[in-house]
Parts: structure tokens; sequence; C-alpha cells
């Protein structure tokens, strides 16, 4: 069985498909291109002794990071990140039960490269239990 930060990538990725056209998805946290707009999809990892005493073992993050040059349609990258969070809140994994139970954008100019970009990270926490078969 695929760990659930694996799950939540590939399904996140599908789910990003559907909503984007002509915009490379990258499945880590950097990407080999320097074309733009690009998204980078990946997970966090919590390690359990950085985990608050009353959190759940099944709370995961799921981070969108949705890059685009200053210079390109600004309305239409707003209305994409939109989109992509209402989609992942309902993210369906196939071998866990997902439900998402917060989420936060932020939007910052990008200026450590050799182009301004724009960057919004999107950031959903899910809590995530293994499917049970009866």
């Amino acid at each position: 069985m695929i760990s659930p930060q694996r799950d939540m990538v590939t399904s996140a990725i599908k789910t990003i498909n559907i909503i984007v056209d002509n915009i490379p998805i990258f499945d880590s946290r950097e990407s080999d291109s320097n074309s733009y707009p690009q998204i980078i999809v990946s997970t966090g990892s919590t390690e359990d002794s950085q985990r608050a005493k009353n959190e759940q073992r099944s709370s995961y993050t799921l981070y969108v990071d949705y890059f685009d040059d200053v210079d390109n349609d600004h309305g239409l990258m707003m209305d994409t990140c939109y989109m992509i969070r209402n989609y992942l809140m309902y993210l369906r994994l196939s071998n866990y039960n997902c439900k998402s139970v917060a989420h936060n954008e932020i939007e910052v100019i990008d200026n450590s490269t050799s182009q301004s970009l724009r960057h919004v990270t999107i950031t959903i926490d899910y809590n995530i239990t293994e499917k049970s078969f009866i």
C-alpha cells in the first residue's frame, strides 16, 4: 500500500490537471524548469516530537506552490488558485479516507530568481485514516 503522503500528492496532481491547462506540475519541493507558470505539489512531514500532545497522529499537510511571472494575468492566477483550493478541499484518495480541516493561502513577490515572480502557496491540512473494508 502506498503512503498517505504519496497518495495525497498523486491525487492532488490528478485533480489540478483537470483544472489547469498548459501549466507544468511537479511533485517535489523543487522543479527543474525555469519556465513559468508552474505548480509544485508536495507534502509536509511532521515528526512525532514536533506534534502537540493533543494533535492527531493522522494529520497531514499538502502544499501547492504556484509560480508565475509578475507580468502575466494576475486575475487568472487568482481564479486558478481559488479553483485549486476549492477542489482540493474535497480530495479523494485511493487507499485512505481524507477530510480537510484547515487551509491557508499566502501570496508574495519572489525576486530570488532572474525574473520577478508571483508565488502563491496554498496549504491544506487533512485528517487521513485507512479505509476499512468489512
